[in-house]
């Protein structure tokens, strides 16, 4: 291309910086990044593009973990603050032309800076990435407009996306035992008895009716029943269509708002902002093997502040949990993570989960 000055690189390309620790948390690993910018100047564009990238990915690693409600205190951080959270950036194509160029970056954030960031400003944001969790979300429509129940069921797979943070196993009416249940029937649904029902220890179940009648705004009137670690919250919600929204369009809007409603219920559910509590705690095993898997998932957890063995023998280990939340927090975090914590009182047994 004669009179352009071309630079492409397609090849995987480390640009700066070496992650300072391996992040085997996906939620601190920002990819795709895509930096477009329009400038005659490609002096120092390399540059403004990484302090773009680094805006952007900032900007996509909070809003999947915060509480919207602390957004305003982290969207006007500074740059240089920004660039103190990034371990690495990593360059994967980049063209350069005369007077215009684009990248595709991927920025690494530093975790321990980030919930640094996060305490200071007292963020609220979930500490534990979700495993599936069981949604029936069940919609009640007149008999001549089923085909409204795909477009509902439709929304929530579409939006059913958070990078693995909060997830759903969503459960289609038709997949139920008993598909042409009432609403008391699933508020009161036995979980155990219902084999379409993955996760037993987080479900969401939820209830709307939809009304469209001639010359009034489309309605959906809403009842949500959650339980994340046997804790039930039930709520309702009401929502009404805007001026010329199609039914669809209603449908996609309420859908978004709910996920929206459930991701803040599950951030204020397993957060870390809490008062660090000690908690007893005893392994009656022999297999060293599974302590050790148990204690490196332990580890690994923000929560956990400090773990301290105070007592062994052949087949009893006794010591202490220093974590930052209440005990229903706690036993709620370790089955996400694959361990049970039993309450027994002054302590808790504590085994890996098969």
């Amino acid at each position: 291309m004669k009179g352009h000055n071309i630079i492409y690189s397609a090849l995987i390309y480390t640009l700066i910086l070496i992650p300072i620790t391996v992040l085997a948390d996906s939620r601190y690993i920002i990819k795709d990044i895509l930096i477009e910018i329009d400038d005659t100047n490609v002096t120092d564009i390399r540059n403004n593009a990484i302090l773009k990238a680094q805006l952007e990915g900032y900007k996509r690693m909070i809003l999947p973990i915060v509480h919207p409600d602390d957004y305003n205190k982290l969207f006007s951080v500074e740059n240089i603050i920004i660039n103190s959270l990034v371990s690495g950036v990593e360059l994967k194509e980049e063209l350069i032309l005369k007077n215009k160029y684009k990248a595709n970056f991927t920025i690494n954030f530093n975790p321990l800076k980030v919930e640094e960031l996060f305490k200071k400003n007292q963020i609220l944001y979930s500490v534990i990435e979700s495993k599936p969790i069981s949604i029936i979300p069940i919609l009640k429509i007149d008999s001549n407009k089923l085909n409204l129940e795909n477009v509902w069921y439709n929304s929530w797979i579409e939006n059913n996306t958070s990078d693995d943070l909060f997830n759903f196993d969503i459960i289609k009416r038709l997949n139920l035992s008993n598909p042409t249940l009432s609403v008391e029937d699933l508020l009161s649904l036995n979980i155990n008895d219902e084999p379409s029902i993955k996760n037993l220890n987080n479900n969401i179940f939820i209830w709307a009716n939809l009304y469209n009648k001639a010359d009034s705004p489309i309605k959906m009137n809403i009842i949500i029943k959650s339980i994340f670690n046997k804790n039930e919250i039930t709520f309702t919600k009401e929502f009404a269509s805007l001026v010329n929204e199609a039914e669809n369009d209603f449908i996609n809007r309420t859908v978004k708002t709910l996920r929206q409603d459930l991701f803040n219920l599950w951030v204020q559910n397993t957060s870390s902002i809490d008062e660090v509590k000690p908690y007893k705690f005893r392994y009656l095993s022999n297999d060293l093997k599974t302590w050790t898997i148990i204690e490196n998932k332990l580890l690994d957890l923000e929560s956990v502040k400090e773990l301290s063995i105070e007592y062994y023998d052949l087949d009893n280990l006794q010591g202490t949990i220093y974590f930052s939340g209440n005990l229903d927090k706690l036993s709620l975090i370790m089955k996400e993570t694959d361990i049970l914590f039993t309450y027994l009182g002054k302590y808790s047994d504590i085994s890996l989960i098969e």
